[in-house]
């Protein structure tokens, strides 16, 4: 089977969509599937308006997956042009009449990848199927529908739908713009990772018969480094807490940081892995002192280091409205550990509140605060709840298991 894969970054680098789509192209590529990858060389999120310094398409191999890497040009005026452009789309979304064309020429530039249509044509392989994935940055989505259409091919679309809070938000507009609806209603498939997405990817007109739940998994945990070494090389002390994302608003780490401080009677630490987003830089440039030594940005970590550092924690918090899923809740659980999620996004689809972690409402800090202090006083609790996790992440969540999934998906389709 020759696939054709889409995606806005590919590994090494980024978050959770990039390392699910690299995990399932590894376990697909086993079957006997040849997959063809085509992506921007964006190696962070800022790359995506700041532009890559790489200039011209770049070809590797990743094992047997074959790698595609365009550059990608500055987004005029930056990050802060950027946000306003997609607030435009999703001003003109909500316009009467039909505004795809004009939102799929806006969407050329989420992310600018230069000559993504051009470069589709001089490739070599007869595709029996193309894959595209992640609809909050569409331009390969959207390329990838087109190319289905032009070539008679059937389109599978994951999108990482981020539907926020009960689907009534801005972070669910920026999913489901009229383009982006199109693209989904008339894809041969789409592929939810939780039954919250597939409800809401029906709630916005897309056929129930034409959606699977295909679920997510977690990488084979890495060996542990020492762990005395880690903590000393990164200067925590237990007890403390990781957050693990992008450290901004939207992503829970703002209120991570507000519930942790809150806990002014008990001695906890904050410890976020992951890259600092302008918000969460002027929330953190404002703590006191002692503040800065309860919060605490460690940045980007290797990825030995930040297991060794999940396997010390008591508790992984994940009060996110922006994630579709959430393989770090897999990687805690890995590991024996309770985790704290919002009530937003894919997450109630993984987490069993009251069983395997606690979930509570997006921007509660109140909320959250009362659930850090629930499991930081019950250690019983915090180890019943980390290895129910880590039963459910060993019975439910593999990659051998999602790969099933897919290909059986994909053989319905050509047949």
């Amino acid at each position: 089977m020759q696939l054709l894969y889409l995606t806005p970054a590919y590994p090494p680098g980024l978050g959770g969509g990039e390392r699910y789509v690299r995990a399932l192209a590894t376990e697909l590529a086993k079957r006997d599937c040849r997959l063809v990858f085509v992506a921007s060389a964006a190696a962070q999120e800022a790359d995506f308006w700041l532009g890559t310094a790489v200039q011209t398409p770049q070809v590797e191999m990743d094992g047997r997956i074959t790698i595609h890497r365009l550059p990608i040009r500055p987004f005029p005026g930056g990050r802060l042009a950027l946000l306003l452009w997609r607030k435009a789309m999703v001003t003109i979304s909500a316009l009467p009449g039909d505004q795809s064309r004009p939102l799929q020429r806006m969407a050329r530039l989420i992310p600018p990848l230069v000559g993504l249509e051009d470069y589709l044509t001089h490739l070599a392989p007869n595709f029996d199927l193309i894959h595209a994935f992640n609809i909050s940055w569409e331009y390969p989505l959207t390329v990838g529908w087109q190319y289905a259409r032009q070539k008679q091919l059937p389109l599978v679309a994951t999108p990482f739908a981020h539907f926020g809070v009960a689907g009534a938000d801005r972070v669910a507009r920026n999913s489901s713009m009229q383009h982006q609806r199109q693209i989904l209603r008339e894809a041969a498939a789409v592929q939810a990772l939780t039954s919250i997405e597939q409800a809401e990817l029906e709630q916005i007109g897309v056929s129930p018969e034409r959606i699977s739940v295909v679920g997510g998994a977690a990488d084979a945990l890495p060996q542990l480094l020492d762990k005395t070494a880690v903590l000393r090389e990164q200067n925590l002390h237990p007890p403390f807490a990781l957050f693990i994302g992008r450290q901004n608003y939207d992503k829970g780490a703002i209120q991570a940081a507000q519930a942790t401080l809150a806990l002014t009677d008990l001695p906890l630490t904050l410890a976020l892995v992951g890259d600092m987003a302008p918000d969460f830089r002027r929330f953190y440039n404002r703590l006191t002192p002692p503040e800065r030594d309860r919060i605490r940005p460690l940045g980007r970590l290797d990825e030995a280091v930040k297991h060794t550092l999940l396997n010390q924690a008591v508790l992984l918090l994940l009060p996110s409205r922006t994630d579709s899923f959430g393989i770090v809740i897999l990687e805690a659980w890995a590991h024996g550990v309770p985790v704290i999620g919002a009530q937003a996004g894919g997450i109630p689809g993984v987490i069993d509140d009251g069983r395997n972690g606690l979930l509570v409402p997006f921007d509660d800090v109140t909320a959250l605060t009362a659930a850090i202090r629930r499991l930081l006083l019950d250690p019983d609790l915090r180890q019943a709840m980390g290895l129910a996790g880590l039963q459910k992440t060993e019975t439910q969540f593999t990659w051998p298991a999602v790969a099933d999934q897919v290909l059986a998906q994909y053989q319905r389709i050509l047949t």
